[in-house]
């Protein structure tokens, strides 16, 4: 990578460098690369709602409390 690249990609947004990520993966074919986008951000958004399903929102512990005399 040259200075001049780099000091493009210092100057990108997240998203663009991501974007290019995927354009670059997919050979150039910005179609693909879009494709792959959804797809991985569809299974990120599915393993997200698995995993709040997951985990645990507490308890409340059953009866009453008593006292003792």
């Amino acid at each position: 990578m040259t200075a001049a690249q780099i000091a493009e990609m210092a100057s990108m947004s997240q998203a663009e460098v991501i974007a290019l990520a995927y354009e670059e993966a997919a050979g150039g074919d910005v179609g693909q690369a879009l494709r792959d986008a959804a797809e991985d951000l569809l299974a990120l958004e599915d393993r997200l709602a698995t995993t709040e399903r997951l985990v645990s929102r507490g308890f409340v512990r059953a009866g009453t409390r008593t006292k003792r005399a």
